[in-house]
């Protein structure tokens, strides 16, 4: 999931990780970071729909990812679009235009953010109300005294209740619900990573003076807490508590997800945390295990690649991962910032445009957006000018 985990649910065959790989692994573009940085702003600002979303329904491919309608598409796009506006106002220098786009964006969540389930069995709307949040959090914050403060603080104390609504019996969130059962809370498991994503989205809101229902976040906490394993790495589900070793769930199948689950519970929990965790999940992901995720990029089939990673884990674990490299000292960030650039940039198109697995026509968008996300703190923390020069 990407983050958006967006794909099918995950199959347990054991041939899903004898799979042998089909693509070409990408190389790192040859580009300075700046001018990566300023061609992906200006490809979503170039890009935005004419009601001030970001991506729509039409795809290329003759089969795509379950995705009913409307409620699924409208998940998808309103999520993409929070994804868009905070990647825009997260830029350094947007730009007069990069900022009205922005603020188009925000007026479309406004208007769309209380998407509802397409059925009992997809609900990637959970997506949606975490990155809402983290938008309408973040926009609070920078600008307080904005005229729509108080319709987007309404807003988002109404997606507060929808994660109340739709936090799985075990305490967290996830998209699907396979077991057959068409509870009005779903009743199958959550994912980890969703609700650590959901977990930033309240967080933002927090910090901005909203109070938070301390049941959802207690239960959600406790949720990604037995997530956790003992060699660092997150269960990918707790439908997967049973099958702690199976491929998705050790290091190399968690490096792209275990960023965010520290982030998540380093926000919301009181003890200290070793800085050591950090730096130990931050050298999994882009040293130690870097070559697994970037085998399964731009895969079509979800979850086919070695240790069942999906390419959709991609973008959205190097964005988080920019999050949690903040977190760390700077003797590691100057070591490290470098390294995640070059992996951000694996993922750019000659448009300026970045992507990491096929989703109709979302998957440029979210991607850009997340690779503008990790770029603009990279660039905020003075990362090399000139990385992946290895690339061609």
């Amino acid at each position: 999931m990407s983050a958006l985990a967006l794909g099918l649910a995950l199959a347990l065959s054991p041939a899903l990780q004898e799979a042998e790989p089909r693509a070409m692994v990408p190389q790192p573009a040859k580009v300075e970071l700046d001018v990566a940085l300023e061609t992906a702003v200006t490809w979503l600002i170039e890009n935005q729909n004419e009601n001030g979303s970001w991506g729509s329904h039409h795809t290329a491919r003759p089969i795509e990812v379950l995705a009913d309608i409307p409620g699924s598409h409208d998940a998808f796009r309103v999520a993409t679009t929070a994804l868009c506006v905070m990647a825009l106002r997260d830029c350094p220098n947007p730009g007069e235009e990069g900022f009205e786009a922005a603020e188009r964006g925000l007026d479309y969540l406004l208007d769309n953010y209380n998407v509802k389930r397409a059925n009992a069995m997809e609900h990637y709307n959970v997506w949606s109300f975490g990155y809402t949040l983290q938008a309408f959090g973040e926009h609070l914050q920078e600008n307080p005294e904005d005229p729509r403060a108080r319709e987007i603080r309404a807003a988002a104390k109404h997606l507060l209740e929808k994660c109340d609504q739709y936090q799985t019996t075990d305490g967290g969130w996830g998209y699907l619900s396979l077991n057959g059962l068409a509870t009005f809370k779903p009743s199958d498991t959550s994912m980890s990573f969703t609700t650590a994503t959901v977990l930033v989205g309240l967080d933002r809101v927090r910090e901005a003076g909203i109070e938070l229902p301390e049941k959802v976040v207690a239960k959600a906490v406790d949720h990604v807490k037995r997530s956790r394993l003992d060699d660092g790495a997150y269960l990918y589900g707790e439908y997967l508590k049973y099958r702690p070793r199976h491929g998705i769930n050790e290091r190399k199948g968690s490096a792209a997800r275990s960023p965010l689950c520290h982030l998540a519970l380093d926000l919301f929990e009181e003890e200290a945390k070793p800085s050591d965790a950090f730096e130990r999940s931050l050298e999994d992901l882009l040293v130690r295990h870097a070559d697994f995720q970037r085998v399964a990029l731009r895969r079509p089939i979800p979850h086919e690649s070695w240790y069942a990673i999906s390419g959709y884990f991609y973008l959205y674990g190097h964005a988080y991962a920019a999050y949690l490299l903040e977190q760390t000292s700077a003797e590691f960030q100057e070591r490290m910032w470098p390294l995640l650039v070059e992996a951000v940039l694996v993922c750019r198109e000659p448009d300026g445009a970045f992507w990491d697995y096929p989703l109709y026509s979302y998957h440029k968008p979210y991607g850009t957006a997340f690779a503008v996300i990790a770029l603009s703190r990279a660039v905020a923390h003075q990362a090399a000018p000139d990385v992946g020069a290895s690339g061609g």
